[in-house]
């Protein structure tokens, strides 16, 4: 599958070395840690056995913009609601889509993003997301543990690509990615060239109000999956209007 399998600040190795196992038994060998604070590849190897491919291949970096850089399809997996109108997808609806955006382009890839065991991920890493992605749980308890998600969620991308996925499962709401979707640095100049236009328009706006409708912006764009043509329209689009307003 061509799916990573992002990590952001990982805290404990012991979650570390369950995923990479878990990754072993479902055919995912891509691991991505994000200022990895739990990363020992001797300790994780004597607690996942018969891994060693995958830990060699674990790459490290220092933000989540890098690691996501060439992907065109990223869900975010939180178990909190939140304030963005994001689109909620369970794991056996997102597996297909994601499935189907990884097989698209061999260069770009689809990415499931987990956050610290602590408090998941931010509002900010969300942002970079396309979907979220919600494991249903009893509302008395809905957190899982960070290696426990990572099972269920790799078990139904397993599942998606095999004759004994679920003949009735509910068909998912979204769509995959185009083949040419922008990928995250078109994506972000896209976002950036938004932001100083925003700041043009308004310029005694405060940062809160700005943050805000970035953010809306963000979840709507994101949702909108757009192509690389597009996102370099949209950039342009701003740029030019940023030059005409400081013209006048």
């Amino acid at each position: 599958m061509n799916i990573a399998v992002i990590l952001y600040q990982p805290q404990d190795v012991v979650n570390v070395a369950a995923i990479i196992r878990v990754m072993s038994n479902f055919g995912l060998h891509d691991l991505r840690l994000i200022e990895p604070a739990a990363f020992d590849p001797y300790r994780i190897e004597g607690i996942a056995h018969h891994t060693e491919s995958i830990i060699q291949a674990v790459r490290r970096f220092d933000n989540l913009a890098e690691a996501t850089a060439d992907c065109a399809f990223i869900v975010g997996t939180t178990g909190r609601p939140r304030a963005a109108n994001r689109q909620i997808l369970t794991p056996r609806q997102a597996a297909p889509i994601l499935r189907e955006a990884g097989a698209l382009q061999p260069d770009r890839k689809a990415a499931v993003l987990f956050g610290r065991e602590q408090d998941g991920l931010p509002n900010e890493a969300l942002d970079l997301c396309h979907a979220v992605l919600t494991i249903p749980t009893s509302p008395e308890n809905r957190s899982l543990n960070l290696a426990q998600a990572a099972l269920v969620v790799a078990y139904e991308l397993w599942m998606a690509g095999t004759e004994a996925a679920a003949p009735d499962a509910p068909a998912a709401p979204a769509a995959a990615p185009p083949p040419d979707a922008a990928t995250g640095p078109e994506r972000e100049a896209m976002f950036a060239a938004l932001e100083d236009l925003l700041r043009t328009l308004y310029p005694g706006t405060t940062e809160t109000r700005l943050g805000g409708a970035l953010s809306r912006l963000r979840t709507m764009l994101m949702r909108a999956l757009p192509r690389t043509e597009e996102a370099a329209a949209l950039t342009n689009l701003c740029r030019h209007a940023i030059r005409r307003l400081k013209a006048d």
